[in-house]
C-alpha cells in the first residue's frame, strides 16, 4: 500500500466514523465529490492546503492522518 493509499484510506475510516459522505466532505473541503473520491483511492496526492480543508472538515489533526497506518485504531 502507497503512502497516498494509506492517507486516503484514513481519510475514508474518518469520514465513516462521523457518518459523512463525500459529498458532504467534498463540499466542506471545496472540492469536487470525484477528487475526494480519487484521494480515498490514493490516486491523487494532497497538496498541504488540501490536507489542511480536509482535516478541518474531518475535525481532527494533521497527524491523524499522516503517522504511521498502524497507529490508526
Amino acid at each position: 500500500m502507497t503512502n497516498d493509499e494509506r492517507i486516503g484510506h484514513k481519510i475514508t475510516v474518518r469520514r465513516a466514523v462521523l457518518r459523512m459522505n463525500q459529498a458532504e466532505l467534498a463540499r466542506r473541503a471545496g472540492v469536487a465529490q470525484s477528487y475526494i473520491s480519487m484521494i480515498e483511492n490514493g490516486e491523487r496526492p494532497l497538496t498541504d492546503e488540501l490536507l489542511q480543508r480536509i482535516v478541518a472538515a474531518l475535525d481532527c489533526k494533521p497527524e491523524h492522518l499522516l503517522r504511521e497506518f498502524q497507529d490508526v485504531a
